[in-house]
């Protein structure tokens, strides 16, 4: 499917990775989204927003992820936030920093040059995780409906 908002923005998300570490563990996720076969799909490891539980593609025989099938208006609007955020740069931290958060964004655009790669700090990103957390918690949900698992009711209802 063609971009509707290649135009606007002038590049195109072929793969976007997130991995962020954090003290408390709730914060801590990795996720790679990207184009399989064309179609926009996630790979990745996160907790719930509700419950804490592990969300966690399958794996199939050779244990090999199965990755959870993204939307077009997910893949968009994921791509759309990437090509407005003003991300800094990524720094390693030291290696005295053992405990600190850690939280490293990868990119490759496809632009009219060719492809574009770029590392970035995912720190002070909140409304960045929130949407990728969103995106991670409704494919995971689809993927378990498709499966034909029961999803965990909701809390305080």
């Amino acid at each position: 499917m063609e971009n509707p908002d290649a135009y606007r923005v002038g590049k195109e998300l072929i793969e976007f990775r997130w991995q962020q570490t954090h003290t408390n563990s709730n914060r801590c996720f990795t996720m790679h989204f990207y184009l399989e076969n064309d179609l926009p799909v996630l790979t990745g490891r996160f907790l719930s927003p509700d419950g804490g539980e592990t969300r966690e593609n399958g794996r199939d025989a050779s244990s090999t992820p199965i990755p959870w099938q993204l939307t077009w208006v997910q893949w968009f609007e994921l791509q759309n936030t990437l090509a407005e955020a003003a991300l800094p740069a990524y720094e390693k931290p030291s290696h005295n920093a053992a405990e600190e958060a850690g939280s490293e964004i990868s990119i490759v655009w496809r632009t009219e040059d060719g492809e574009q790669s770029e590392k970035c700090s995912g720190e002070n990103a909140a409304a960045l995780e929130t949407l990728v957390l969103r995106i991670a918690e409704e494919a995971y949900g689809t993927s378990q409906l498709e499966a034909g698992l029961p999803r965990p009711a909701p809390k305080g209802g």
